[in-house]
């Protein structure tokens, strides 16, 4: 269950990154569809603008190939106190922004 009076950020076609909130916030689902042929990293990064590749995520999930990847973050949440940027990635540890737009986002912040 999450708090009252929260935000919706859904995506309105694939993306490679979604700018979910560009202020400080507090992030309690993510969920959303890699259809990407081949696997990938979703990472969650604490910033108002999409970060450079090679910046560290505070977040990161892996992703099966053609899947839909859900992170609940419950009641409390995650703060974040930049902003919160979601985006697909090679790589887990770091951003290696993929090439493809092959991510929907739906994502349930405040």
């Amino acid at each position: 269950m999450h708090p009252k009076n929260v935000n919706y950020d859904d995506s309105v076609a694939l993306e490679k990154s979604a700018i979910i909130k560009a202020a400080p916030g507090t992030l309690y689902r993510l969920m959303g569809y890699s259809s990407k042929v081949a696997a990938q990293f979703i990472q969650l990064h604490d910033s108002a603008t999409l970060p450079a590749n090679a910046a560290v995520p505070k977040i990161v999930i892996a992703v099966a190939a053609a899947s839909n990847f859900d992170i609940d973050l419950g009641e409390i949440g995650r703060f974040f106190s930049n902003g919160i940027v979601a985006c697909n990635s090679s790589t887990g540890p770091t951003k290696t922004l993929g090439v493809a737009a092959d991510c929907w986002f739906n994502a349930i912040y405040k």
